[in-house]
């Protein structure tokens, strides 16, 4: 089979989408069923509605996530396209390299620097986005390594919406700032004189924190017998640590020695009447807040339980643009027209917390150094027979324009 038809597998969501559908459809006979009669549902109904309920957000989340994996998959064809295009070579030989590069990798975590023939030390170091520690570990980027980037991915809801961009070092990188959505030109009159209107500029500077997966301690005898795929598990695992305690700093870090979370960093757009519950036209008042120059690319962000409770308001009052199922083979499910992005981090509904932001997410610039460094060791727990593994990652994020996305904040008193 050629090298570009195995890049482009890709997963089919339909009958995900399909069954998603069935299961709405379900929750809306009970609610239309009961109408229909002139009463409320009652308790077993309520119950079997909140069941309904659950299976769809678990169903959605399934899909979503096939459909961030589809994503990756579609952006690593490009990235290899491009290098083989850069290198003058073609796609299938520059598939055979990246091949080669993860064979290499993947003996370097059994066998260490050491087992590794001399061919495949060069492979690696070659592959090096940044200087080369062949003794101490390599630094795996997500060409090397696309488990990682896939991981990374999937427990970082702030990620998947960010921009986020590669730099081969840590130095600090600085964007310039400025809102001008509040200043207009004016009519002159023939020879009037132009007024002046300042505009303030500000600057935002990413560095680069420094952060670990912890140690993981793997037995000589796992790493040499296992038929599992230990090393895929090893990478997959690190970069899913990582990406938790990342994803929670990119959300409400509050920026001392730490990133500056969106939700934190964002300007507050609307308060709620309530600290158990939002309404139709709070969700509104919010996304109204936004100036519409940032509402053409917006979208929504909110955690697992807030969705479901949208959700079973939406259901419940037949208010289709709170919240709009998917269409099976088309575009995903919506809030208000726009999508929306589930990321557990989010608040709860609660006193004064921040349980949904909206705006355009490109404006939160996430910069990573590099990629994740893999580092083994064979001497900390030989005693034992334990070989150590361990991750870093250095990153940080900061949204560069408050006014782009605006939170929404539960009543304080």
């Amino acid at each position: 089979m050629p090298h570009t038809n195995f890049l482009r597998m890709e997963y089919n969501l339909k009958a995900d989408q399909e069954k998603a559908a069935k299961i709405y459809e379900d929750a809306r006979s009970l609610v239309d069923n009961a109408k229909s009669e002139g009463r409320e549902l009652n308790s077993d109904e309520e119950k079997q509605f909140d069941t309904l309920i659950n299976e769809h957000q678990a169903q959605e989340v399934a899909i979503e996530r096939k459909r961030k994996l589809n994503s990756i998959a579609n952006s690593d064809v490009e990235k290899v396209e491009k290098v083989a295009e850069k290198r003058g070579v073609s796609l299938d030989e520059q598939v055979d390299l990246k091949d080669k590069c993860e064979g290499a990798f993947r003996t370097y975590l059994l066998r260490g620097y050491g087992g590794m023939t001399q061919e495949e030390r060069q492979i690696m170091e070659r592959a090096q986005t940044v200087g080369t520690n062949s003794e101490g570990g390599y630094t795996v980027d997500s060409f090397l390594a696309d488990s990682i980037d896939k991981a990374l991915l999937e427990f970082g809801g702030v990620r998947s919406v960010a921009d986020v961009m590669s730099t081969p070092n840590g130095g600090d990188l600085s964007f310039v700032t400025n809102d001008d959505t509040g200043n207009v030109g004016e009519l002159l009159a023939e020879s009037g004189t132009a007024a002046n209107q300042d505009t303030v500029f500000g600057l935002v500077t990413l560095g680069a924190y420094k952060y670990s997966s912890k140690a993981m301690y793997i037995t000589r005898e796992l790493l040499q017998d296992s038929k599992y795929d230990i090393v895929g598990y090893i990478s997959e695992l690190m970069a899913e640590r990582i990406g938790r305690i990342t994803n929670t700093h990119f959300t409400s870090g509050d920026g001392s020695s730490k990133p500056l979370g969106i939700a934190e960093a964002a300007t507050e757009g609307t308060s709620t009447a309530s600290a158990a519950a939002i309404t139709f036209s709070e969700m509104l008042d919010l996304k109204h807040s936004v100036d519409r120059a940032y509402r053409n690319n917006a979208t929504w962000m909110l955690n697992d339980s807030t969705l479901v409770a949208l959700k079973k308001v939406a259901i419940a009052s037949a208010n289709q643009s709170l919240w709009q199922p998917g269409i099976v083979g088309g575009a995903p499910a919506t809030i208000d027209g726009q999508a929306y992005t589930v990321n557990n981090d989010m608040d709860s509904f609660g006193t004064g917390t921040r349980p949904v932001i909206y705006g355009d997410m490109m404006k939160y610039k996430v910069r990573d150094v590099a990629g994740i460094e893999i580092l083994r060791s064979d001497d900390l727990n030989m005693l034992k027979g334990q070989v150590t593994f361990v991750g870093f990652m250095r990153t940080d994020a900061d949204l560069i324009n408050t006014s782009a996305v605006k939170a929404m904040r539960m009543i304080t008193t």
